[in-house]
């Protein structure tokens, strides 16, 4: 006869659970629906990846969309360019400083809740920025609209590195740049739409195409957070005894836990770290030892690495999207162009990165041949450990992820420098006196094509600067 009190006697194991635990086969079928999200079928991890490039494609799609709506929003409002353009840095300094409290809640809830949260902000915004009826309301719209769309560009990075291998990364990160150097089609299409319908039609069409992904998203897309999916494995196992009867007495019970879980701080501690772990540096090995947060020392100021990459990614950021902004103005007085092709000429962006994007597979093979060759100086060699069975080292050479970035990153440079170097022949460049006296010496007329080849070469050197401190950072 079963006494419920002899079930509270029986011994208690305690394990640690992790996806290469063998179990039974009757609690192998209980929790069979949550799998490994690195040993996913290549098709899932594609479209997950793919719906997630799709909304980074989205926010780059609207930080260039706003500004076709720039001219028209000033006269309607009674202001001037300059005001109106502050919509640009409101968005892009929510983007970079909401992460470092959204990241945290993922760790705890997972990626897909946080998505869809940040999305349906960002939606409300797309929906509230047209509706206002003054440039202020417009201003701080804008501001939670790059709060929402912040997670399309950081999360995004995270989604790729918990469902693919270090060594199979590669792609998927440079089709994750390419979307972020993409943003260029928004002003394109923007510039088509605002002539004929007016600006806030720059808003009802990212609207219905947003809704229509994060539909997509909703229903389709799957919780890929490693650590948090493993704790609802051992939710499952420890739910429910499911040792057949005759042996429940005789056999000990298992509790199942995560360690990561266990090392994982409140989640008040881990905003905090989030918020300060920039400028700090965690002792690290595999996983974060969130216990140590006593020991955090400057990161930023200390670790070279982490210094000077920033400083590069940094500086050609900022660089680009000054030239971004200044590309549309330029063309429209410079070479007189109007509104709508000036937006063609963004497309010059999308053919950079397109052309980064080619060049990868050479950077790719490079990485796969050197990320478990022994370095050529003996004194690196110590470092270096013999290939695991996937065919890499534990402690392999990032540092292959620089080769080509060391070439063609000096593209933006040259770019930069033809840019200003054709306009500066442009008779409009030049003050009124000297233009009266010179001009017809100093001064032949430099089709429009190069300046727009200059564009192509400055996105592609950025492109090749941003692929790859993304992909090093990673891997480091």
């Amino acid at each position: 006869m079963y006494q419920p009190n002899q079930t509270s006697s029986r011994e208690t194991t305690l394990r640690y659970l992790t996806w290469d635990t063998p179990l039974s086969d009757q609690h192998e079928k209980a929790v069979q629906k949550i799998r490994d999200p690195t040993k996913w079928p290549a098709q899932e991890k594609h479209f997950v990846a793919g719906l997630s490039i799709l909304t980074t494609f989205m926010a780059a799609y609207s930080i260039s969309a706003y500004v076709s709506g720039v001219s028209s929003i000033a006269a309607e409002y009674g202001s001037s360019r300059t005001v109106v353009l502050v919509g640009m840095p409101t968005f892009q300094t929510a983007f970079a400083a909401a992460p470092m409290v959204l990241a945290p809640f993922s760790e705890f809830v997972g990626r897909k809740p946080v998505f869809l949260s940040t999305y349906g902000l960002y939606i409300l915004c797309t929906l509230l920025i047209p509706v206002v009826n003054n440039l202020s309301g417009l201003l701080i719209t804008r501001f939670f609209q790059g709060v929402g769309a912040s997670t399309f560009s950081t999360m995004v990075g995270g989604i790729i590195a918990d469902i693919y291998q270090p060594h199979e990364r590669g792609m998927p990160m440079s089709l994750f740049a390419t979307a972020s150097f993409s943003g260029g089609i928004g002003q394109l299409a923007s510039n088509f739409v605002v002539e004929p319908l007016g600006w806030r039609w720059i808003y009802w069409h990212q609207l219905i195409a947003n809704a229509l992904l994060m539909a997509l998203i909703f229903f389709f897309f799957q919780e890929c957070r490693g650590p948090l999916l493993l704790s609802r494995r051992a939710k499952i196992l420890n739910s429910a005894d499911l040792a057949p009867c005759n042996e429940k007495l005789s056999t000990p019970r298992i509790t199942w836990k995560v360690k990561e879980e266990e090392e994982r701080a409140t989640l008040k501690q881990m905003i905090r770290i989030s918020l300060t772990r920039p400028f700090c540096k965690l002792a690290l090995s595999g996983i974060v030892s969130w216990n140590l947060i006593g020991d955090l020392t400057d990161l930023l100021f200390t670790e070279p690495v982490v210094f000077w990459f920033s400083m590069w990614i940094s500086f050609s950021w900022a660089l680009l999207f000054m030239f971004y902004v200044s590309v549309p103005l330029t063309f429209e007085t410079t070479y007189s162009f109007t509104p709508r092709q000036a937006g063609l000429v963004m497309l010059a962006t999308v053919v950079g990165a397109g052309l980064g994007n080619l060049c990868y597979p050479f950077q790719e093979r490079l990485y796969r041949k050197y990320v478990t060759e022994q370095p050529r100086f003996s004194l690196l060699r110590q470092f270096i450990k013999r290939p695991d069975s996937s065919g890499l080292c534990s402690d392999w050479n990032p540092e292959a992820r620089l080769y080509t970035a060391c070439l063609l990153s000096i593209a933006m440079s040259i770019g930069m420098f033809m840019y200003a170097e054709l306009l500066n022949f442009q008779p409009l460049a030049m003050p009124a006196d000297l233009l009266a006296r010179y001009g017809s010496l100093m001064m032949p007329d430099i089709h429009w094509i190069f300046a727009v080849l200059s564009v192509t070469v400055v996105t592609f050197g950025s492109y090749s600067i941003y692929l790859a401190v993304f992909t090093y950072f990673a891997d480091v």
